[in-house]
């Protein structure tokens, strides 16, 4: 009795030990991930497995020189890739170990969640408006996330699309349209809508490269968006005040099927912010509404109204 009642205390400890020790590898990871997302994302994947490997000892992982066996089941040690194995046949078997501790094992499930880590920021997803990035805008950021209950800063998720991809790339292209109208406006004479048409087109493509560029809740693109709405708002603002004070009347046809044309193009790549129709439709929001502005200020010239 005293002899069976020492085996199973035997087992008990290594039971705990495992545990201790799958449990330290699995925050290590994490802090590993965390530590080098920023600076070195590259290298995070790598360092995850290494610090694991670190943190448990030589014989708890495969390629040690520890002699043992592994088992044909034996499930894969997170972030190294390597076989989970027992020491000796008297240890518990580090299955039951993981599965107690975490249930079924879903390397799959792994896979995604390691990759929407290392997509996303560390700090809360939904909340990452940071003063190092924002400075005085802050307060305004938060405003307007409060109000909108985090839909006004948020932007649509454009992967696996990238600045350097030809997707990517012809999405970019499509903030030309504001460079070209407001080039051809200022050349004519009429430098102020050219001017802040000139500028939004600048702040889109900051905003856009960013949003490609870092991916989903990051405060970089955040800043980019909320500037992006000033830019973008004070130049449909001027637009609006040239159609006030030609009358409505007096504006072309073909400015408000543009404008319209456009606003359309804008509410629908609101309606699914994701992948491929979001970009297909913003780039015509960028075409429709840089030609839009360019119509509008030739007809204030047109008018007679030099700004």
């Amino acid at each position: 009795m005293r002899s069976r009642a020492y085996e199973l205390r035997h087992q008990i400890n290594n039971t705990m030990t495992s545990r201790r020790y799958l449990k330290r590898c699995l925050r290590g990871s994490a802090f590993a991930a965390a530590s080098l997302l920023v600076s070195r994302p590259a290298d995070a994947f790598s360092s995850v497995g290494s610090f694991a490997t670190c943190t448990l000892p030589p014989s708890r992982y495969a390629g040690s020189s520890h002699p043992r066996k592994c088992s044909q089941n034996s499930p894969v040690l997170f972030g190294t890739g390597e076989p989970y194995v027992n020491d000796d046949s008297n240890d518990v078997d580090p299955a039951l170990v993981l599965e107690g501790e975490l249930g079924p094992i879903d390397l799959e499930e792994i896979e995604t969640a390691k990759t929407k880590l290392f997509q996303s920021d560390i700090a809360d997803p939904n909340r990452d408006l940071s003063g190092d990035y924002f400075g005085p805008l802050l307060p305004i950021a938060e405003r307007i996330d409060s109000a909108t209950g985090g839909w006004g800063l948020s932007y649509a998720d454009l992967h696996p699309e990238t600045p350097q991809t030809p997707i990517g790339v012809a999405f970019l292209a499509t903030n030309a349209c504001y460079a070209c109208g407001g080039l051809l406006l200022g050349i004519q004479g009429e430098w102020t809508l050219g001017l802040l048409t000139e500028i939004a087109g600048v702040v889109s493509f900051w905003y856009h490269y960013s949003q490609l560029n870092f991916g989903q809740d990051r405060s970089e693109v955040r800043l980019a968006l909320l500037i992006d709405y000033f830019t973008a708002g004070t130049a449909l603002l001027c637009g609006a005040v040239y159609m006030a004070q030609m009358g409505i009347s007096s504006v072309p046809f073909e400015s408000l099927v543009w404008g319209g044309a456009s606003v359309v193009c804008l509410t629908l790549c609101w309606v699914k912010e994701v992948g491929y129709w979001y970009l297909f439709w913003h780039s015509l929001w960028h075409i429709g509404s840089a030609y839009t502005g360019y119509l509008v200020g030739q007809d204030h010239l047109n008018n007679g109204m030099i700004s």
